[in-house]
């Protein structure tokens, strides 16, 4: 395995890595329970994620057929579905506007680019309905970064030729200097699949990764003395 001292190039995954992309899961669960419907959020959208995420980004289901589908499927009546998907996507919609970078996310980013390194953003964020441009832009993140795309065909089970030759010319560097930094399974098991170095956030899926943390600005901690010293 190679170390941090070999990674010259990172892929940053955009929600929950660089900023919370959680808060409309924790409020629709906590809508679910208020419902009746009790579950455990890692279970609950793990599910999601493996069965319903892929589905969503490849175009073979809506984002929100896919939510009544899961609550169909957790025996939810139609009329209360039918009442939770519009408050959803109210909710997400209203959400935009309380999004920030997670604390310490500007501080590595800055701390990176200080040291060199060409840094590249792929959002997998299904049904965003936001430019992905747009956005980083909006979270104050767009200066730091060599090369934003968002990975539409990656839930077709591989990232894009097209995609990761972008990806490596914007950044300049070697596909095997580069890790992609991430928390969803399939998107990390796709980078490896790659030839990526994988770092997962707050996962627990040990062999879909070469280092695990429990949060990305843990990086700024661990980063080899070399490169900090060029930060500095």
């Amino acid at each position: 395995m190679m170390g941090f001292n070999g990674i010259r190039g990172w892929i940053f995954q955009l929600g929950g890595v660089l900023y919370d992309g959680t808060a409309w899961r924790r409020w629709f669960l906590d809508h679910l329970a208020k419902r009746g419907l009790h579950t455990h959020y890692q279970l609950f959208f793990r599910h999601w994620d493996i069965e319903y995420v892929p589905r969503v980004q490849r175009g073979d289901i809506s984002f929100q057929d896919a939510i009544e589908n899961v609550l169909a499927r957790a025996g939810m009546s139609d009329a209360h579905i039918h009442e939770i998907t519009p408050a959803l996507r109210s909710k997400r919609k209203s959400l935009r506007s309380e999004e920030r970078p997670l604390a310490g996310v500007v501080d590595l980013l800055k701390s990176l680019q200080a040291a060199g390194h060409p840094l590249a953003l792929w959002t997998i964020e299904n049904c965003d309905q936001e430019d992905i441009h747009d956005k980083v832009a909006r979270l104050g993140l767009n200066s730091y970064f060599n090369f934003i795309a968002r990975a539409d065909n990656a839930g077709h089970g591989h990232v894009p030729d097209c995609l990761l030759a972008s990806t490596l010319k914007a950044l300049q560097v070697a596909r095997q200097q580069v890790a992609f930094v991430g928390n969803t399974p399939e998107y990390l098991r796709l980078a490896r699949m790659i030839g990526l170095q994988t770092i997962g956030i707050g996962t627990d899926t040990t062999e879909l990764t070469d280092w695990q943390l429990q949060g990305v600005v843990q990086l700024q901690d661990i980063l080899p003395a070399t490169q900090q010293r060029m930060a500095g």
